[in-house]
């Protein structure tokens, strides 16, 4: 009982404090992956949103046979509706996380920059995505679709 414990000169770390260095450098390695994560080219992943809504918003068009429409911001895209009163745009925005060019004619001041008809057409546009050095552009004649490059 009366033992003095002395720790030993050659030995090393104990097993607690193996793990504890492990753990704080998961969590330093699980920050540092969302930081560099968020600042990867974004035009890319915008393109891709705008893509999907797209052929969304074509698609529900045609099946329900009322047009639809995409109305833009410039910190994102709202979807819309067309009713007997006019369009219905919605309150939700989908962000960009770069920046994001629209160019197209809308037939009038409340109506969404690019209108889906239930026939198929659309308007014709022009929409580029950039961020930094990455740019990419989508643009449709408003008969064939959209064409990504």
């Amino acid at each position: 009982m009366g033992h003095a414990v002395t720790p030993d000169p050659s030995g090393g770390f104990s097993l607690i404090e193996l793990l504890i260095a492990v753990a704080v450098m998961a969590v330093l390695a699980v920050g540092a992956s969302l930081s560099v994560g968020r600042s990867q080219a974004t035009a890319p992943q915008d393109q891709a949103l705008f893509q999907h809504t797209f052929d969304q918003l074509s698609d529900l068009a045609i099946t329900s046979g009322q047009s639809r429409g995409m109305k833009f911001t410039p910190k994102g895209m709202q979807l819309a509706t067309s009713t007997a009163q006019g369009w219905n745009i919605s309150d939700q925005v989908l962000r960009w996380r770069g920046q994001v060019v629209v160019t197209s004619h809308p037939s009038a001041s409340n109506a969404p920059e690019i209108v889906f008809l239930a026939n198929g057409e659309n308007t014709v546009f022009s929409i580029v995505f950039s961020k930094e050095s990455h740019i990419s552009r989508c643009l449709s004649d408003g008969l064939l679709g959209l064409s990504c490059q």
